[in-house]
């Protein structure tokens, strides 16, 4: 049996706003993705991929995510490589294939995919370069311990 209530509350000041800055267990942030320099593109272990980290935790101030964008020009690679949280990949801009435990997909504006925790996987650009947002469910980047095939 269902109580009906007969008068809505109109005193409000014992709530607690849980919405509110200071009690969120981290605080809200924004990022301009055209403020975050490139990092990248040196190392020929991970190939010639780019990316801005968007959002990133530290030690003093971590974070339940990160957030952020690869980038590549034509024919560009991010080499074939494991680790073990889950991530996703969502197409901005280009196009390009990302193969995931040996099977290929389609990366381009819109598209969405979902690579389980310990799958290889590896990207190729198309012709145009490629741009798309990644994201884990982790506290940091540096936490995130890439394996890649040729040196594993």
């Amino acid at each position: 049996m269902t109580q009906q209530l007969d008068t809505l509350a109109t005193d409000y000041s014992d709530t607690v706003m849980l919405n509110q800055a200071s009690n969120l267990t981290h605080p809200p942030l924004a990022v301009d993705a055209a403020q975050v320099p490139l990092a990248g593109g040196t190392d020929p272990t991970y190939g010639e991929v780019r990316w801005r980290t968007l959002i990133n935790g530290t030690q003093d101030s971590p974070r339940d995510m990160v957030l952020g964008v690869a980038e590549f020009g034509p024919g560009d690679r991010l080499l074939p490589h494991r680790h073990d949280p889950a991530e996703f990949y969502f197409g901005l801009d280009g196009n390009g294939t990302v193969t995931i435990d040996g099977v290929p997909h389609e990366m381009r504006p819109g598209v969405a995919l979902y690579v389980p925790g310990g799958a290889e996987h590896g990207v190729v650009a198309g012709e145009g370069g490629l741009r798309f947002a990644y994201g884990f469910a982790s506290q940091s980047f540096e936490e995130i311990e890439y394996k890649f095939s040729a040196t594993a």
